[in-house]
């Protein structure tokens, strides 16, 4: 398993901050619950569930009779989402890597991962683990961020970091990166080769809206976990130069209301065969 003790220590951040975020990327869960359709009485299987507040969508989808496993690889994110949704019946919640979930074959009726795959090590081995818990027919959706200029509410903090010496040698492209799997054919090449049929990728608009610059750079630094650890070993000053360097990279989304921005996600699904 990857180190997660970034996103562990940004985990608390997520639990304060999910009513924003769940409000950002409803039309991401709506692409989401549509590509999977979920019905009462099915197994669900999210991977990198986060702070669980979609898993809470799914248990009351599936209803007492089904069956919500929420997973992250960050124990601390686990340990939120048993302190938010732990005490629901119908689901569980456990740690571990999206490429190795423990679980027995063919025994979830779908798996969705939302913002989490780009983030896996071996994006393949992640994919190809969830075509095994699938039940023949089963569904396989995941969200992903299309690249950073599509994304500038995201890329513009890292990029002043970037540009500060708050961070170094980190490329948000690079394997692992929040943008490393932003090309529409690389997630239809990484199902196919899963052996999933039908695989459909659709592009997802959002908005992004904050009051100010002061709360955009104050929510990307704090959920963005290994920036988040990169700024927090910084000096005040070198974080107070980030925080003006983002400020000065967004003049243009500024309007009456505050900072709004367009933003792209990707879904990517498909079945695995019967």
């Amino acid at each position: 398993m990857s180190d997660t003790s970034s996103w562990s220590a940004v985990a608390a951040a997520w639990a304060d901050n999910v009513g924003h975020v769940e409000q950002m990327k409803e039309p991401v869960t709506q692409a989401l619950l549509a590509a999977v359709t979920l019905r009462p009485g099915q197994r669900v299987l999210e991977v990198g569930a986060g702070a669980g507040e979609l898993a809470r969508v799914f248990a009351a989808q599936v209803g007492p009779t089904g069956r919500v496993i929420a997973t992250d690889a960050a124990a601390g994110m686990a340990g939120v989402m048993r302190e938010r949704i732990g005490g629901l019946p119908n689901v569980e919640v456990n740690v571990c890597d999206a490429a190795a979930t423990g679980l027995p074959d063919a025994h979830v009726d779908a798996v969705v991962a939302r913002m989490s795959l780009m983030f896996s090590e071996d994006p393949g081995a992640a994919v190809n683990e969830a075509a095994r818990v699938l039940i023949a027919g089963g569904c396989y959706a995941a969200a992903t961020w299309a690249g950073p200029f599509e994304n500038i509410w995201m890329s513009s903090v890292g990029m002043a970091a970037a540009m500060n010496g708050a961070v170094q040698g980190m490329s948000p492209m690079d394997p692992g990166g929040p943008f490393s799997l932003s090309e529409p054919k690389e997630l239809v090449v990484l199902l196919e080769h899963a052996g999933f049929e039908d695989v459909t990728v659709e592009d997802v608009l959002l908005e992004v809206a904050f009051p100010d610059t002061r709360a955009h750079f104050a929510h990307v630094s704090a959920l963005a976990g290994p920036l988040a650890v990169a700024l927090a070993a910084a000096t005040d000053e070198v974080r107070a130069a980030v925080e003006r360097t983002a400020a000065e990279n967004v003049q243009s989304f500024v309007t009456e209301t505050g900072l709004v921005f367009p933003a792209l996600a990707r879904v990517v699904s498909g079945r695995r065969p019967l």
